[in-house]
């Protein structure tokens, strides 16, 4: 639909699509208020599927080739390799940061279509606060009714359960990431069976002493391999610890192995019975035990009560311990960690941004519930555990109602994951999990404002006085990042939606703030060449905005049946379609206002300043509408394209020809004669009254066909319908002015012609000339005829406008019936006869204008010159008689009556 636009990204014209597909199904939303909701939740869900289908075939597209590579290149004609490739032919292959950025948006979408139902639940389920039992109810499940009590529990349990799919769908797999490790265990294929080589030592050191029992744990005897460090002398679970002492450098290597192993099976939210089948095969079934004190697994089907709350409590505790003061490696002490509600030895091991969140996230919700379980205890049960430490992660940062953004805000200060933090989307997802969406998308569109005024002011994405210095910019998406566009202004229209639906107001000045995230989205589809796409999102702007920002948008789009496609589309969205198109051209006037000028000083100049001669009279200078532009000055172009839009739209008879009125105004006040030709040419009066009217002119080369359909009474009963016809008067008084002034410029040109000693005259030449001058002659009758005289309102731009045309129209105009008078026919010089005859009468309107410029004798001469020329010329240079011969008979003039006997 666009003239000379870049087509962008493929990928993000397909994204873009499918997203504005599923925005379109709330869009005039009649339903029940209950069904609105659940199609807006609906609506997150679509997203997340959109963005997981396409991550899902990226993810396929790459481990595919990743097999196929490994195979080395001798399999890279086989068969599977080329049926690989044939899957995949449409599937870009994407580097690790491409992968990665797919996996943020949709772990994005995963976080809102989780929270956001708690966010915003029905009315009527929303339960005040019920007081709590005093103790704990016989099997009742207190995990589930700590979740049903407390929303924020609810909110990190998700979150918690997004970051565990995350980790478990993007990380290696875990008997992968332990493999090195085993392998270093020199233990062969061997998970099972724990610390063989420690075993070994002790049974050696007991057969080559002869020693039976237990060995003393004191005893400096039992070395490890290397001889330097002192071995454990037992293999129960914590004897490391208890004894300190080590184990075999291969069992070493073993246990951190099983560490790890158990660490990314927390962090991935593996089920308790999955982490048991591990445990077991590798013969440590008591770590799985360990494990399994809480439900906190990402498996929904997976079915988990706690029993014993205050051993829940103790085990906290217990887990503490060992994670703060034991422990031989940093992924034990993890485990611990995790296990306990820990952050400061989870942190150790946490290699990114999402390993953070889950840690602060895991222990804010334990912190939550041990709290909780205290509170429905009898005091006397918890008095002798709440004695025993453990990390109290709600009130470690202060505030309880900011806990969540003061911890996200440490994360980018943090060295080792600073500049990930600083990753829009992950300044994005901080905003979803911490409940501040709207101050990040506020701060997004304060951050769009000072890029898009960084060079000259931008209407469509204003600046803001709310913006701080303080504000970093890194942190936010660019005006050149279309992806992250896409994701943040669908997020924010959901979240739109939901308020609207609550019955929430925004602040006005923070919502056109939000609102520049949108408008440059709007400008991105356009760079794209999704032209249909832009009625759906200007709607979404409050108040003038939407027109303004849709009318901007669309002035590229040329083609009429694009148009009305566009106004179809508009339509459907409930947008008024009439009120656009008037807003259009008024919003263009107001934004770029006339420049003041002394329009009378600077002068229209038609005539070549040079004395007269009997052929050509006075002659007109080459050119003088201008020089003929490639492309309208912008502004130009799009007052008249506003034009052309209101004829795609019923009705608006009266406010079409105002608009046109004033438009054809300030193009000639100021000069700007190609802009008016192009008006002239594009909008015509007479596709107006066809359109508008549905009046049939079938030629419009003749303004006469006005006054004809006037007088035939086809607005006779249409008065009331189509308002005054006085204002399509002034329209076509000034398009007259243009068509005339075309037409001379033209006739002019064949004048030069003749004039040049290397032209060489064909038989075209004079019939065409002829034309050129009759189409002078008629549009010059409404130029006669009380040009702009009439009027509704006392219009002072109007005299103006006389005073600055009309004299150099009207010796123009004498100056082509003299050239036609000497080059085709006698006729065209007693026309001028006739001019000076209707010019000199009482009631003319023309002479006081010609007087008050003080071009009167010039028109006197003029007169003279033709009366000259008809006295010297006696032939008539067009075969075959005039067509006027008879009006100027019964006129009582004769042609003989001007010749000069010889």
């Amino acid at each position: 639909m666009y003239d000379d636009e870049e087509e962008y990204s493929t990928e993000f014209s397909n994204d873009a699509e499918q997203f504005a597909r599923a925005l379109d199904t709330i869009s005039n939303f009649d339903g029940p208020r209950a069904e609105k909701r659940i199609a807006i939740l609906n609506l997150v869900d679509k997203y997340y599927m959109i963005s997981r289908e396409k991550l899902e075939i990226a993810r396929d597209a790459t481990n595919s080739r990743s097999r196929v590579r490994d195979r080395g290149s001798e399999d890279r004609y086989s068969q599977d390799s080329m049926d690989v490739d044939q899957a995949n032919a449409d599937v870009l292959e994407l580097s690790d940061e491409e992968l990665a950025t797919l996996e943020r948006e949709t772990q994005t979408w995963d976080f809102l279509r989780r929270l956001l139902p708690l966010r915003y639940p029905e009315k009527k389920t929303v339960q005040l606060k019920r007081r709590e039992p005093a103790k704990i109810a016989p099997g009742a499940d207190i995990w589930e009714e700590f979740l049903q009590s407390d929303v924020t529990a609810q909110e990190r349990k998700q979150i918690l359960e997004v970051l565990q799919i995350t980790a478990d769908d993007s990380g290696a797999d875990i008997n992968d990431m332990v493999r090195d490790l085993q392998q270093n265990a020199d233990r062969g294929d061997i998970v099972a069976h724990g610390w063989l080589h420690t075993r070994s030592a002790i049974k050696m050191q007991k057969g080559l002493n002869g020693w039976t029992g237990p060995l003393d744990p004191n005893s400096q005897h039992v070395t490890d391999s290397s001889g330097a460090k002192s071995l454990v002398t037992q293999l129960d679970p914590d004897v490391i610890t208890r004894q300190g002492r080590k184990l075999q450098p291969q069992d070493e290597y073993f246990e951190r192995a099983i560490w790890l192993g158990c660490y990314e099976l927390l962090r991935r939210g593996r089920s308790i019975s999955e982490i048991r089948d591990w445990c077991v095969e590798r013969t440590e079934v008591w770590r799985a035990v360990s494990m399994s004190a809480m439900p906190l697994s990402e498996d929904r089907n997976e079915k988990g009560s706690i029993s014993n709350p205050l051993a829940l409590l103790l085990w906290r505790r217990t887990c503490y311990a060992l994670a703060r003061s034991g422990g031989t490696d940093d992924f034990e002490r993890a485990v611990y960690g995790i296990l306990s509600g820990d952050v400061k030895t989870v942190s150790p091991v946490c290699t990114s941004w999402d390993d953070h969140v889950f840690a602060q996230c895991n222990a804010l919700l334990r912190s939550q519930f041990d709290s909780y379980v205290q509170k429905r205890l009898p005091r006397d049960t918890t008095q002798a555990v709440s004695q025993l430490q453990a990390f109290d992660a709600v009130h470690a940062h202060g505030d309880t109602g900011t806990v969540s953004e003061a911890w996200l805000n440490t994360l980018e200060t943090n060295e080792n994951t600073a500049k990930e933090a600083r990753l829009p989307i992950k300044g994005l997802q901080s905003a979803i999990i911490s409940n501040t969406i709207d101050q990040f998308i506020e701060n997004e569109g304060l951050v769009l404002g000072k890029q898009a005024n960084q060079h000259e002011k931008s209407r469509l994405i204003p600046s803001s006085t709310k913006f701080r210095a303080s504000l970093d910019s890194e942190k936010y998406f660019p005006l050149a990042d279309q992806n992250g566009l896409r994701i943040l202004v669908h997020v924010y229209l959901l979240l739109a939606e939901l308020e609207d639906w609550q019955g929430d107001e925004a602040d006005a000045e923070s919502r056109k703030v939000q609102e520049n995230s949108l408008a440059a989205y709007i400008s991105a589809l356009r760079l794209n060449s999704m032209v249909e796409l832009l009625p759906l999102y200007c709607s979404k702007l409050k108040g003038e905005r939407a027109f303004y920002t849709l009318s901007r948008n669309v002035s590229a789009v040329v083609d009429v049946e694009d148009r009305k496609v566009l106004l179809r589309i508009m339509e459907k969205l409930g947008m008024d379609i009439a009120e656009f198109v008037v807003f259009q051209p008024h919003s263009l006037l107001k934004e770029h206002p006339e420049e003041p000028t002394d329009s009378l000083s600077a002068g229209f100049k038609l005539l070549m300043d040079e004395p007269p001669t009997v052929r050509f009279g006075r002659r007109l200078m080459p050119d003088f509408l201008g020089e003929t532009l490639d492309r309208l000055d912008p502004v130009d172009e799009q007052l008249i394209q506003s034009l052309e839009w209101m004829l795609l739209v019923d009705g608006l008879w009266d406010e079409t020809f105002a608009v046109g009125v004033t438009i054809y105004k300030r193009f000639l006040k100021s000069y700007n004669l190609q802009a008016a030709l192009a008006l002239s040419k594009r909008v015509t009066c007479a596709d107006i009254f066809r359109i508008k009217a549905g009046v049939s002119v079938p030629d419009d080369s003749n303004p006469l066909w006005f006054g004809e359909a006037v007088e035939s009474g086809q607005f006779a009963d249409e008065v009331g319908q189509f308002g005054s016809l006085t204002v399509a008067r002034n329209f076509l008084d000034l398009e007259s002015l243009m068509r005339a002034l075309d037409s001379m410029e033209t006739v002019g040109a064949s004048a030069d012609l003749q004039l040049d000693p290397t032209f060489e005259r064909t038989p075209e030449f004079l019939p065409t000339l002829g034309g050129h001058i009759k189409f002078v002659k008629a549009f010059m009758v409404p130029i006669l005829q009380n040009w702009l005289l009439e009027r509704e309102d006392d219009d002072p731009d109007f005299d103006l406008l006389r005073e600055m045309y009309l004299p150099e129209v009207i010796l123009g105009y004498v100056s082509v019936l003299h050239y036609g008078g000497t080059s085709l026919s006698r006729d065209s010089l007693l026309e001028a006869m006739e001019l000076a005859a209707m010019i000199a009468e009482k009631d003319s309107g023309i002479a006081p204008v010609m007087v008050k410029s003080g071009r009167m004798k010039e028109l006197i001469e003029a007169f003279a010159n033709c009366s000259k020329a008809l006295a010297i010329n006696s032939e008539d240079k067009r075969k075959g008689g005039s067509g006027s011969n008879k009006k100027f008979r019964e006129m009582g003039w004769n042609r003989e009556l001007w010749s000069i006997k010889r």
